[in-house]
């Protein structure tokens, strides 16, 4: 693509992309202004603009970003505008969404707290404990309260 002399093109000026490799695990927390894409482990607190989380990576930790994008494995609140967690996708822990989109084949455990929502008003319910040992603990129907859709427990695969 060709571009006037002086003026940077929109892939130019864009934030940089880091990449945190399959191979790579960092203990800490990560800040960035720009995007970035995780295969490998993360023990710590992520803030960035935008997040890619990759099928082989795996996270513990908070997740503040714009879009976040899950293939991988979540452990920690969630905190994004928009959320796209992927088929290969898994979550377990509150996700805050101004948008929200699971795909077929997602794992999700937490509680769901639309961004619009009014914290001081919104009260999150308690999870039930699961009853005994066996098939009843694969896996349990979403519930979603009749009064306020801003809040749902789930856990769906």
């Amino acid at each position: 693509m060709l571009r006037k002399l002086g003026r940077p093109s929109d892939s130019v000026a864009a934030s940089p992309l880091s990449i945190i490799g399959a191979d790579v695990k960092i203990v800490g927390n990560i800040t960035t202004e720009g995007e970035m894409q995780i295969d490998g482990r993360v023990e710590g607190d992520i803030t960035c603009k935008t997040l890619v989380i990759g099928a082989s990576a795996h996270i513990i930790g908070e997740v503040k970003a714009q879009t976040v994008r899950i293939h991988g494995e979540v452990s920690g609140r969630l905190a994004a505008d928009h959320v796209t967690i992927g088929r290969t996708g898994r979550v377990t822990g509150d996700i805050c969404h101004g948008s929200l989109e699971i795909q077929s084949g997602a794992q999700v455990e937490g509680h769901f707290l639309r961004r619009d929502a009014h914290p001081e008003t919104v009260a999150l319910p308690k999870p039930s404990p699961k009853a005994g040992n066996g098939a009843d603990e694969e896996a349990t129907p979403a519930v979603i309260s009749a009064d306020d859709e801003t809040t749902a427990v789930a856990t769906i695969n």
